[in-house]
């Protein structure tokens, strides 16, 4: 897992397609079917990319979709893995481990 907060997908819109490319929020939302409101989301942090958004940057930017599905697990995993919730983790065992402790001896033999 990486240390460092990952880049959201949404600033790679941002600067490598939006400002690289000279256009708008309301540009790029009518070149790929969507509302200004999703990109406008989107490059604020506020929104997570779908699978189908990836189709779509993908297509637009001549890109392998997933490579942009990549973006959005990346960040997605660095937030979960960076939750209250997710410090409980440590505290669970591989199941060949947990099994091992649930099972009789005898039980385990025949395994």
């Amino acid at each position: 897992m990486i240390t460092r907060k990952p880049t959201h997908p949404g600033e790679f819109i941002k600067e490598d397609i939006i400002k690289e490319l000279g256009l708008s929020q309301k540009q790029l939302a009518k070149a790929l079917g969507v509302s200004r409101k999703t990109i406008s989301d989107l490059v604020n942090q506020k929104r997570a990319l779908t699978p189908c958004m990836t189709l779509r940057i993908g297509k637009f930017t001549n890109t392998n979709p997933k490579t942009w599905m990549n973006l959005q697990t990346t960040w997605d995993l660095w937030e979960a893995s960076n939750t209250k919730l997710a410090k409980s983790i440590p505290k669970i065992r591989p199941f060949s481990d947990f099994i091992s402790t649930q099972l009789s001896p005898a039980l385990l033999n025949l395994i």
